[in-house]
């Protein structure tokens, strides 16, 4: 079974709350998280992350609010510092409506 058919059973059986305790591990989300975070993410998909513009992306590098490394014209971010730049951020912004 390919992991598409994986997760529509998954959700088909145990909705979006979660499985069943007694339900076998099929998915194996840790595995894929660390998957994903080992693939950097490009300015557009690190911008898409953090719900801001490419540009104020650009800016935050130059200011050195993110690390990014930079090869020829194109950017890359680490999948790391964006959940850590995110999770203040939104911190902050909920912080200030208190």
């Amino acid at each position: 079974m390919n992991d598409r058919e994986k997760v529509a059973r998954h959700i088909i059986e145990f909705g979006i709350k979660g499985p069943h305790p007694d339900a076998p591990e099929i998915l194996y989300i840790e595995r894929w998280q660390d998957e994903i975070a080992r693939k950097p993410f490009n300015l557009k998909q690190a911008s898409e992350y953090l719900g801001v513009s490419s540009v104020t992306l650009r800016r935050w590098v130059k200011t050195g609010r993110i690390l990014a490394y930079k090869i020829g014209r194109a950017y890359t971010f680490d999948v790391r510092d964006l959940k850590e730049l995110k999770k203040a951020h939104v911190t902050k912004e909920s912080a200030k409506r208190l």
